[in-house]
Protein backbone atom coordinates (compact mmCIF):
# COMPACT_ATOMS: atom_id res chain seq x y z
CA UNK A 1 0.00 0.00 0.00
CA UNK A 2 1.57 3.30 -1.01
CA UNK A 3 1.34 5.98 1.77
CA UNK A 4 0.71 9.32 0.81
CA UNK A 5 0.02 10.62 4.13
CA UNK A 6 2.29 11.01 7.03
CA UNK A 7 2.98 7.35 8.45
CA UNK A 8 1.13 7.17 12.06
CA UNK A 9 4.45 5.67 14.08
CA UNK A 10 4.10 4.11 17.86
CA UNK A 11 6.73 3.32 20.18
CA UNK A 12 6.56 -0.20 22.14
CA UNK A 13 8.90 0.70 25.11
CA UNK A 14 9.75 3.84 25.93
CA UNK A 15 13.65 3.59 27.69
CA UNK A 16 14.56 1.86 24.07
CA UNK A 17 12.17 3.90 22.01
CA UNK A 18 13.59 7.65 22.96
CA UNK A 19 16.71 6.58 20.61
CA UNK A 20 14.99 6.37 17.74
CA UNK A 21 13.25 10.09 18.70
CA UNK A 22 16.07 11.84 16.66
CA UNK A 23 15.91 9.70 13.55
CA UNK A 24 12.25 10.11 13.29
CA UNK A 25 12.14 13.77 13.97
CA UNK A 26 14.64 13.77 10.45
CA UNK A 27 11.86 12.25 8.54
CA UNK A 28 9.65 14.48 10.12
CA UNK A 29 7.74 15.39 6.22
CA UNK A 30 7.13 11.28 6.65
CA UNK A 31 6.35 10.44 9.75
CA UNK A 32 5.28 11.11 13.15
CA UNK A 33 5.11 9.68 16.34
CA UNK A 34 1.29 9.50 17.97
CA UNK A 35 1.44 7.17 20.96
CA UNK A 36 3.58 5.34 23.34
CA UNK A 37 3.00 1.97 24.89
CA UNK A 38 5.44 1.74 28.30
CA UNK A 39 3.73 -0.62 31.22
CA UNK A 40 6.50 1.69 33.81
CA UNK A 41 4.44 4.83 34.93
CA UNK A 42 7.63 6.85 35.30
CA UNK A 43 8.95 5.96 32.26
CA UNK A 44 5.96 6.17 29.89
CA UNK A 45 4.86 9.57 32.13
CA UNK A 46 8.67 10.90 31.09
CA UNK A 47 8.16 10.02 27.85
CA UNK A 48 4.94 11.10 27.34
CA UNK A 49 5.82 14.93 28.65
CA UNK A 50 8.84 15.05 26.65
CA UNK A 51 7.00 14.32 23.41
CA UNK A 52 3.02 15.14 24.06
CA UNK A 53 2.10 12.11 22.28
CA UNK A 54 -1.19 9.73 23.37
CA UNK A 55 -0.22 6.73 25.76
CA UNK A 56 -2.55 4.22 25.38
CA UNK A 57 -3.40 1.33 28.35
CA UNK A 58 -2.46 -1.45 26.38
CA UNK A 59 -0.40 -2.51 23.19
CA UNK A 60 -3.47 -3.35 21.33
CA UNK A 61 -4.98 -0.08 21.90
CA UNK A 62 -1.66 1.08 20.54
CA UNK A 63 -2.13 -0.85 17.87
CA UNK A 64 -5.03 0.76 16.80
CA UNK A 65 -3.96 4.39 16.51
CA UNK A 66 -1.36 3.65 14.23
CA UNK A 67 0.17 2.73 11.09
CA UNK A 68 3.35 1.49 12.27
CA UNK A 69 5.27 0.62 15.10
CA UNK A 70 8.92 0.27 16.79
CA UNK A 71 8.72 -2.49 19.01
CA UNK A 72 11.71 -0.79 21.35
CA UNK A 73 10.61 -3.81 24.22
CA UNK A 74 12.66 -5.92 26.39
CA UNK A 75 13.28 -8.56 23.76
CA UNK A 76 11.19 -11.59 25.05
CA UNK A 77 8.37 -9.41 23.95
CA UNK A 78 9.75 -8.62 20.33
CA UNK A 79 7.82 -11.85 18.34
CA UNK A 80 4.59 -11.50 20.20
CA UNK A 81 4.35 -7.55 19.50
CA UNK A 82 5.48 -7.72 16.37
CA UNK A 83 3.06 -10.87 15.68
CA UNK A 84 -0.10 -8.99 17.02
CA UNK A 85 1.20 -5.57 14.78
CA UNK A 86 1.82 -7.59 11.93
CA UNK A 87 -2.02 -9.39 12.33
CA UNK A 88 -3.50 -6.03 12.52
CA UNK A 89 -1.89 -4.59 9.50
CA UNK A 90 0.76 -2.34 11.44
CA UNK A 91 4.01 -2.55 10.00
CA UNK A 92 6.96 -3.59 12.27
CA UNK A 93 10.53 -1.63 12.97
CA UNK A 94 11.79 -4.19 15.54
CA UNK A 95 14.59 -4.15 18.16
CA UNK A 96 16.89 -7.26 18.27
CA UNK A 97 17.28 -10.49 18.81
CA UNK A 98 13.95 -10.98 16.16
CA UNK A 99 12.58 -13.49 19.14
CA UNK A 100 13.82 -15.51 21.85
CA UNK A 101 12.99 -19.36 21.03
CA UNK A 102 12.44 -21.47 17.97
CA UNK A 103 8.57 -21.28 18.11
CA UNK A 104 9.00 -17.54 18.55
CA UNK A 105 10.77 -17.71 15.53
CA UNK A 106 8.41 -19.70 13.80
CA UNK A 107 5.49 -17.45 14.17
CA UNK A 108 7.04 -14.40 13.41
CA UNK A 109 7.52 -15.61 9.83
CA UNK A 110 3.83 -17.15 9.82
CA UNK A 111 2.75 -13.91 10.71
CA UNK A 112 4.72 -11.58 8.11
CA UNK A 113 3.77 -14.25 5.77
CA UNK A 114 0.21 -14.02 5.82
CA UNK A 115 -0.03 -10.11 6.19
CA UNK A 116 0.00 -6.84 4.32
CA UNK A 117 2.40 -5.09 6.42
CA UNK A 118 6.43 -4.89 6.02
CA UNK A 119 8.66 -6.12 8.44
CA UNK A 120 12.53 -4.80 9.53
CA UNK A 121 15.08 -5.35 12.21
CA UNK A 122 16.47 -2.72 13.58
CA UNK A 123 19.98 -3.92 13.49
CA UNK A 124 22.12 -0.62 13.95
CA UNK A 125 25.37 -2.17 13.96
CA UNK A 126 25.06 -2.72 10.55
CA UNK A 127 24.86 0.87 9.74
CA UNK A 128 28.01 2.44 11.30
CA UNK A 129 30.24 4.20 8.76
CA UNK A 130 33.04 1.57 9.24
CA UNK A 131 30.56 -1.43 8.76
CA UNK A 132 28.94 0.04 5.67
CA UNK A 133 32.24 0.89 4.16
CA UNK A 134 33.60 -2.26 4.68
CA UNK A 135 30.12 -3.88 3.32
CA UNK A 136 30.58 -2.21 0.07
CA UNK A 137 34.39 -2.68 -0.37
CA UNK A 138 33.46 -6.50 0.11
CA UNK A 139 30.33 -6.49 -2.76
CA UNK A 140 32.72 -4.72 -4.75
CA UNK A 141 35.55 -7.22 -4.71
CA UNK A 142 38.07 -5.84 -2.47
CA UNK A 143 38.53 -8.67 -0.62
CA UNK A 144 38.39 -11.68 -2.86
CA UNK A 145 36.25 -14.57 -1.41
CA UNK A 146 35.46 -13.94 1.88
CA UNK A 147 36.21 -16.85 4.10
CA UNK A 148 36.57 -16.01 7.81
CA UNK A 149 35.29 -13.43 9.98
CA UNK A 150 35.05 -12.57 13.37
CA UNK A 151 32.60 -10.09 15.37
CA UNK A 152 32.41 -9.12 18.97
CA UNK A 153 30.49 -8.19 21.70
CA UNK A 154 31.65 -7.09 25.19
CA UNK A 155 29.86 -5.71 27.28
CA UNK A 156 29.98 -5.77 31.16
CA UNK A 157 26.26 -4.79 32.53
CA UNK A 158 26.07 -6.35 36.06
CA UNK A 159 24.74 -2.85 37.07
CA UNK A 160 21.76 -3.62 34.58
CA UNK A 161 20.63 -6.92 35.96
CA UNK A 162 18.46 -5.89 38.80
CA UNK A 163 16.81 -2.74 39.42
CA UNK A 164 16.82 0.22 42.20
CA UNK A 165 15.19 -2.34 44.64
CA UNK A 166 17.52 -5.45 43.87
CA UNK A 167 14.90 -7.05 41.90
CA UNK A 168 16.03 -8.67 38.42
CA UNK A 169 15.09 -7.12 35.40
CA UNK A 170 14.37 -9.07 32.28
CA UNK A 171 17.64 -9.01 31.47
CA UNK A 172 18.73 -11.44 34.27
CA UNK A 173 16.32 -13.98 32.67
CA UNK A 174 16.55 -13.26 29.18
CA UNK A 175 20.66 -12.14 28.36
CA UNK A 176 22.53 -14.07 31.31
CA UNK A 177 19.76 -16.18 32.86
CA UNK A 178 20.64 -18.96 29.63
CA UNK A 179 23.41 -20.35 27.77
CA UNK A 180 24.57 -19.76 24.76
CA UNK A 181 24.92 -16.57 22.46
CA UNK A 182 22.11 -14.73 24.39
CA UNK A 183 22.45 -11.45 22.12
CA UNK A 184 23.94 -12.49 18.84
CA UNK A 185 22.86 -10.10 16.46
CA UNK A 186 25.09 -7.11 16.71
CA UNK A 187 28.40 -9.07 16.51
CA UNK A 188 26.48 -11.28 13.60
CA UNK A 189 24.78 -9.28 12.15
CA UNK A 190 27.12 -6.70 9.86
CA UNK A 191 29.12 -10.35 9.40
CA UNK A 192 26.20 -11.71 6.88
CA UNK A 193 25.63 -8.17 5.17
CA UNK A 194 29.24 -8.44 4.48
CA UNK A 195 29.56 -12.19 3.56
CA UNK A 196 26.21 -12.11 1.99
CA UNK A 197 25.35 -15.28 3.29
CA UNK A 198 23.79 -17.49 5.84
CA UNK A 199 24.87 -19.75 9.20
CA UNK A 200 23.88 -23.08 8.88
CA UNK A 201 25.69 -24.90 11.72
CA UNK A 202 27.40 -23.76 15.22
CA UNK A 203 29.35 -24.60 17.91
CA UNK A 204 29.46 -23.20 20.91
CA UNK A 205 31.57 -23.43 23.99
CA UNK A 206 32.00 -21.13 27.33
CA UNK A 207 34.57 -20.49 29.95
CA UNK A 208 32.32 -21.42 32.85
CA UNK A 209 30.93 -18.72 35.69
CA UNK A 210 33.46 -17.05 37.18
CA UNK A 211 33.05 -12.93 37.60
CA UNK A 212 29.29 -13.37 38.39
CA UNK A 213 28.87 -17.22 39.04
CA UNK A 214 24.83 -17.09 40.50
CA UNK A 215 23.95 -16.48 36.59
CA UNK A 216 23.76 -19.40 33.85
CA UNK A 217 25.55 -17.82 31.36
CA UNK A 218 29.52 -17.90 31.20
CA UNK A 219 31.72 -15.32 31.34
CA UNK A 220 33.01 -15.47 27.66
CA UNK A 221 30.96 -17.40 25.07
CA UNK A 222 32.55 -18.65 22.22
CA UNK A 223 30.64 -19.48 19.05
CA UNK A 224 31.90 -21.35 15.76
CA UNK A 225 29.57 -20.54 12.81
CA UNK A 226 30.17 -22.37 9.23
CA UNK A 227 28.42 -20.49 6.50
CA UNK A 228 26.43 -22.17 3.36
CA UNK A 229 29.33 -20.87 1.25
CA UNK A 230 31.65 -22.64 3.72
CA UNK A 231 32.76 -19.75 5.35
CA UNK A 232 33.85 -19.89 9.35
CA UNK A 233 32.61 -16.83 11.44
CA UNK A 234 33.47 -16.42 15.13
CA UNK A 235 31.50 -15.15 17.72
CA UNK A 236 32.24 -14.03 21.35
CA UNK A 237 29.70 -12.57 23.64
CA UNK A 238 30.71 -11.17 27.05
CA UNK A 239 27.92 -9.54 29.56
CA UNK A 240 29.72 -10.07 32.94
CA UNK A 241 33.70 -10.21 32.63
CA UNK A 242 35.57 -7.08 34.31
CA UNK A 243 37.16 -5.09 31.63
CA UNK A 244 36.48 -1.98 29.26
CA UNK A 245 33.63 -2.40 26.62
CA UNK A 246 34.60 -3.85 23.28
CA UNK A 247 31.06 -3.66 21.67
CA UNK A 248 31.85 -3.54 18.13
CA UNK A 249 34.93 -5.80 17.21
CA UNK A 250 34.76 -7.18 13.55
CA UNK A 251 37.98 -8.91 11.19
CA UNK A 252 37.24 -10.20 7.87
CA UNK A 253 39.72 -12.03 5.60
CA UNK A 254 39.57 -12.85 2.14
CA UNK A 255 41.70 -14.47 -0.64
CA UNK A 256 42.76 -10.67 -1.63
CA UNK A 257 42.86 -8.71 1.53
CA UNK A 258 41.74 -8.62 5.35
CA UNK A 259 40.12 -6.01 8.03
CA UNK A 260 40.34 -5.75 11.17
CA UNK A 261 38.38 -3.01 13.58
CA UNK A 262 40.37 -1.24 16.58
CA UNK A 263 40.43 -2.87 19.73
CA UNK A 264 41.04 0.52 21.70
CA UNK A 265 38.63 3.14 21.64
CA UNK A 266 40.13 6.35 19.26
CA UNK A 267 42.76 4.28 17.37
CA UNK A 268 41.91 3.50 13.71
CA UNK A 269 40.07 0.96 11.87
CA UNK A 270 42.66 -0.68 9.36
CA UNK A 271 42.84 -2.80 6.37
CA UNK A 272 45.33 -4.41 3.80
CA UNK A 273 44.35 -5.08 0.48
CA UNK A 274 46.92 -7.49 -1.81
CA UNK A 275 48.62 -5.72 -4.40
CA UNK A 276 47.37 -2.24 -3.12
CA UNK A 277 48.71 -1.44 -0.28
CA UNK A 278 52.40 -1.46 1.26
CA UNK A 279 53.74 -4.92 1.16
CA UNK A 280 52.90 -5.84 4.42
CA UNK A 281 51.66 -2.99 6.34
CA UNK A 282 47.84 -2.18 7.02
CA UNK A 283 46.27 1.01 6.18
CA UNK A 284 43.54 2.99 7.86
CA UNK A 285 39.99 2.52 6.64
CA UNK A 286 39.12 6.36 6.70
CA UNK A 287 41.34 6.03 3.64
CA UNK A 288 38.57 4.45 1.64
CA UNK A 289 35.23 6.08 3.41
CA UNK A 290 35.32 8.82 0.85
CA UNK A 291 35.22 5.92 -2.12
CA UNK A 292 32.73 3.28 -0.16
CA UNK A 293 30.42 5.06 2.43
CA UNK A 294 27.43 5.04 0.52
CA UNK A 295 26.28 9.03 -0.27
CA UNK A 296 23.06 7.88 1.68
CA UNK A 297 24.25 6.91 4.68
CA UNK A 298 26.34 10.25 5.02
CA UNK A 299 25.20 12.28 8.20
CA UNK A 300 23.24 11.36 10.98
CA UNK A 301 20.33 12.99 13.09
CA UNK A 302 21.84 14.63 15.88
CA UNK A 303 21.17 13.08 19.06
CA UNK A 304 20.21 9.89 17.32
CA UNK A 305 21.19 6.95 19.53
CA UNK A 306 24.40 4.64 19.26
CA UNK A 307 26.33 7.11 17.60
CA UNK A 308 24.01 8.57 15.00
CA UNK A 309 23.27 4.99 13.50
CA UNK A 310 19.92 4.61 14.99
CA UNK A 311 19.27 7.13 12.05
CA UNK A 312 19.54 4.84 8.94
CA UNK A 313 17.33 1.83 10.47
CA UNK A 314 14.29 4.42 10.56
CA UNK A 315 15.04 5.92 7.13
CA UNK A 316 15.12 2.72 5.70
CA UNK A 317 12.17 1.34 7.63
CA UNK A 318 10.33 4.42 6.05
CA UNK A 319 11.66 4.14 2.36
CA UNK A 320 10.37 0.37 2.57
CA UNK A 321 6.58 1.56 3.87
CA UNK A 322 6.22 4.26 1.69
CA UNK A 323 7.34 2.13 -1.35
CA UNK A 324 5.60 -1.00 -0.50
CA UNK A 325 8.97 -2.90 -0.99
CA UNK A 326 10.46 -5.27 1.05
CA UNK A 327 13.23 -3.68 3.15
CA UNK A 328 16.79 -5.31 3.01
CA UNK A 329 16.95 -6.47 6.47
CA UNK A 330 13.61 -8.45 5.95
CA UNK A 331 12.36 -11.16 8.06
CA UNK A 332 14.73 -13.25 6.61
CA UNK A 333 17.92 -11.41 7.61
CA UNK A 334 16.22 -10.75 11.27
CA UNK A 335 16.13 -14.66 11.45
CA UNK A 336 19.34 -15.74 9.94
CA UNK A 337 21.36 -12.96 12.13
CA UNK A 338 18.96 -14.53 15.46
CA UNK A 339 18.69 -18.09 14.82
CA UNK A 340 22.17 -19.30 14.98
CA UNK A 341 21.70 -17.51 18.99
CA UNK A 342 19.30 -19.38 19.75
CA UNK A 343 20.58 -22.83 18.42
CA UNK A 344 24.03 -21.97 20.46
CA UNK A 345 22.28 -22.74 23.23
CA UNK A 346 21.94 -26.82 22.89
CA UNK A 347 25.48 -26.70 21.12
CA UNK A 348 26.89 -25.42 24.32
CA UNK A 349 25.56 -27.85 26.61
CA UNK A 350 26.03 -30.91 24.45
CA UNK A 351 29.65 -29.94 25.17
CA UNK A 352 30.24 -27.82 21.75
CA UNK A 353 28.61 -30.80 18.98
CA UNK A 354 27.77 -28.94 15.84
CA UNK A 355 24.21 -28.22 15.40
CA UNK A 356 21.92 -27.88 12.49
CA UNK A 357 20.59 -24.21 11.98
CA UNK A 358 17.53 -23.75 10.14
CA UNK A 359 16.56 -22.48 6.91
CA UNK A 360 13.91 -20.15 7.68
CA UNK A 361 12.79 -19.72 3.89
CA UNK A 362 12.57 -23.66 4.04
CA UNK A 363 10.00 -23.44 6.55
CA UNK A 364 6.52 -23.97 5.98
CA UNK A 365 5.22 -21.70 9.13
CA UNK A 366 2.25 -19.41 7.23
CA UNK A 367 2.46 -20.72 4.00
CA UNK A 368 -0.82 -22.15 3.80
CA UNK A 369 -2.60 -23.58 0.36
CA UNK A 370 -1.92 -20.23 -1.60
CA UNK A 371 1.72 -19.16 -0.73
CA UNK A 372 1.80 -15.16 -1.45
CA UNK A 373 5.00 -13.21 -2.04
CA UNK A 374 6.43 -14.49 0.83
CA UNK A 375 6.94 -18.06 -0.65
CA UNK A 376 9.80 -19.99 0.88
CA UNK A 377 12.97 -20.02 -1.66
CA UNK A 378 13.72 -23.44 -3.12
Amino acid sequence: MSVTSKIRIGIAGAPRGRSFLAGLAAYGDRAEIRAVYEPDPAAREKFAAETGVTTPADYEELLGLVDAVIVASPQHHHAPQAIMALDAGVHVLSEVPAAVSLEQAQDLLAAVRRSSAHYMIAENYCFSPANLTIKEMARAGMFGELYFGEGEYLHEMKSWHTNASGDPTWRYHWQVGRGGVTYPTHSLGPLLWWFQDRVVAVSCSGTGRHTDPEHEIDDTVLMLARTARGALLEIRLDLLSNRPHLMDYYSLQGTAGAYEATRVKGAPDHVHLTGQSPHEQWEPLDAYVEKFLPERYRGVAEGAGHGGTDTWPVRDFLDAVVADAVPELDVYAALDMTLPGLVSESSLYEHGTWRAVPNPRLWAAGVGTEPGREFPLA
